[in-house]
């Protein structure tokens, strides 16, 4: 099954996101306070993926739950959305996966 360029599907049908360490730090940023399990494991693995040189990989929970940060990231001023160039990088590599 082809997800993408450079993402490529695990086992058990986990994803291995190819995100440098500045777009995990990143997006460890947008998630000062976590309140839900889910995102507390969440953060706790991002985490441990800047730590190790092992590559992330994330289940589609997990990628919802990144999307919908970067969601909020993008959350916009103006009536427009905002997009770092951080932003937009990690945006370019989640989205394939959603569909």
């Amino acid at each position: 099954m082809y997800v993408g360029k450079n993402i490529m599907p695990t086992r058990a049908g986990r994803l291995e996101l190819p995100l440098t360490p500045h777009e995990i730090e990143c997006i460890i940023s947008w998630k000062e306070d976590v309140f839900w399990p889910d995102e507390v494991r969440l953060i706790n693995k991002l985490r441990r993926a800047l730590e190790s040189s092992e590559p992330l990989t994330v289940s589609r929970v997990q990628l919802r739950i990144i999307w919908g940060w970067a969601e909020e990231e993008m959350g916009g001023h103006l009536g427009r959305p905002v997009l770092t160039t951080e932003l937009r990088a990690i945006v370019t590599k989640l989205e394939p996966l959603l569909h």
